[in-house]
């Protein structure tokens, strides 16, 4: 919960309700911190900081670096058949964050998925080095693989809601 002001009466009120339904706050889960520090919930980090555009604080919402790195572990541990297993995993990844401030973590997410695709390239031919010159980044996306960097995904059907 956030508070403007003391958190000790909103906890308590909270606990109340909490008490009222038959459920109990978990204290060692429960914290009270600064907005401007952040916080992690369920795979998002919020954070307060004025917005560089418009001068006014905004919460911003980014991916959780513990949620970058359960995403880069799962890759990191596919099988053989790279192109037909990362791009579900990432397109579902992307679909999860779009409606947040994530632009730099799909840049870097974007760098980490055509490196590893780069290196199984290259190890599965044999070959030395990361690939560079001989799996240009349009040789890649040209194989199939899926292109995030910008977070917008080009979709192949029309929208089921009816969108423009």
């Amino acid at each position: 919960m956030v508070c403007r002001r003391r958190p000790q009466p909103v906890l308590a009120a909270l606990e109340a309700i909490a008490t009222r339904v038959a459920l109990t706050v978990n204290r060692d889960k429960t914290d009270v911190l600064r907005l401007p520090e952040g916080f992690d919930c369920i795979g998002f980090q919020f954070v307060k900081r004025k917005s560089p555009s418009r001068g006014k604080t905004t919460i911003d919402i980014f991916p959780a670096k513990s949620a970058q790195q359960k995403i880069r572990k799962r890759l990191k541990h596919l099988p053989q058949e790279f192109v037909d297993m990362v791009n579900p995993l990432v397109t579902g990844w992307v679909h999860d964050f779009r409606h947040t401030n994530a632009s730099q973590a799909f840049r870097r997410w974007q760098c980490v998925v055509t490196i590893r695709f780069r290196r199984y390239l290259t190890h599965r031919s044999k070959g030395r080095g990361f690939g560079w010159q001989r799996f240009p980044n349009s040789k890649l996306y040209a194989m199939g693989l899926v292109y995030i960097g910008s977070g917008l995904l080009e979709y192949t059907a029309k929208p089921v809601h009816g969108g423009r």
